[in-house]
């Protein structure tokens, strides 16, 4: 986190926003954007919380798998984990050129923010990245949208990921009822959730109103690398109990599916934090050995694995 700047802030506020597991040298046309909206210059103050905000809303939205798209089209691996064809390539750079085409919009509003227009620039940022969602959405057959959803799921982990979203659950075929009441649990959560986000926020606008972490005080630097290290461990921790309450809520179906969906996770990305292997291997220990049979995207569900019906699902005891 003493590191921050303005030129490596995307990565932060993408690796809130559910794709904290991809390589880095794939966002580069996120960071193109953002940079042409601060014209390379440092952001203004409270833009970094705004926009942080504004992907983590669209990110629950579903934007993570929109996201996924655009950086697919840039990086060879995820275009071809997805499947993508050079027509939806072409599609996606169109999206692209569009979103391109509002940053002078964007870069004006923010340099004239003031704390009363903040959440009107948040929440117009959330709803051009639905309008971009949707543009992706319809440029892609369900097959393309079914292989996004599972690599995103993949890609921060699953269940244990600290970004885990209920958008990102539907790979694991939920009913209504789950849906309900899993949004339930997400939204009990929430604020413990945020709080570590609104942190890093706070962190990176600090170092970003001092010109770089060389210019913050002793005592603020300190500050930092205290929220650097309970980073390491409060989210992930979060995260457990958010996933102990979510499996609760699922089929011994969906809960293999969960399994195999990780454990074939694709080879190129890269290896998932310490923290988050610990809580997958008690969750999955001795009754799931991947193999030659094992799940790949692209391929049908095992045949022993089947989908969950709407209405099957067992009404779990109250918590």
């Amino acid at each position: 986190m003493c590191n921050v700047s303005y030129h490596n802030a995307l990565g932060a506020l993408l690796f809130l926003t559910l794709l904290s597991a991809l390589p880095g040298h794939a966002l580069g046309q996120p960071q193109r954007i953002i940079g042409g909206i601060f014209q390379d210059q440092p952001p203004p103050p409270g833009a970094i919380s705004v926009m942080g905000r504004a992907f983590i809303e669209a990110g629950e939205a579903g934007f993570g798998n929109a996201l996924t798209l655009l950086i697919a089209a840039d990086d060879q691996n995820t275009r071809q984990e997805i499947g993508l064809t050079d027509t939806e390539v072409n599609s996606i750079r169109l999206v692209q050129t569009q979103m391109l085409m509002n940053v002078p919009q964007y870069a004006s509003r923010f340099s004239a923010m003031t704390e009363e227009t903040q959440k009107n620039v948040q929440d117009d940022l959330v709803r051009d990245m639905g309008r971009i969602a949707q543009s992706l959405n319809t440029a892609m057959p369900q097959e393309r949208k079914d292989n996004v959803q599972k690599f995103v799921f993949q890609a921060i982990g699953g269940l244990d990921s600290p970004f885990v979203s209920l958008s990102a659950m539907e790979v694991l075929d939920l009913s209504p009822e789950q849906r309900t009441t899993l949004k339930g649990v997400f939204d009990e959560m929430r604020e413990e959730r945020m709080g570590y986000a609104e942190k890093i926020f706070s962190g990176m606008e600090k170092v970003i109103a001092a010109g770089g972490p060389q210019n913050l005080s002793e005592e603020d630097r300190e500050e930092l690398r205290r929220m650097g290290q309970e980073l390491e461990t409060v989210p992930f921790e979060t995260a457990r109990r958010l996933a102990e309450r979510l499996r609760r809520h699922l089929t011994p179906e969906q809960l293999e599916l969960e399994r195999q969906l990780i454990a074939s996770r694709p080879a190129f990305l890269p290896p998932l934090p310490d923290q988050m292997r610990g809580n997958q291997d008690a969750a999955g220990a001795g009754e799931y050995a991947p193999g030659a049979d094992s799940w790949r995207p692209g391929r049908e569900l095992p045949t022993q694995i089947q989908r969950p019906q709407p209405g099957r699902f067992p009404r779990p005891e109250a918590e």
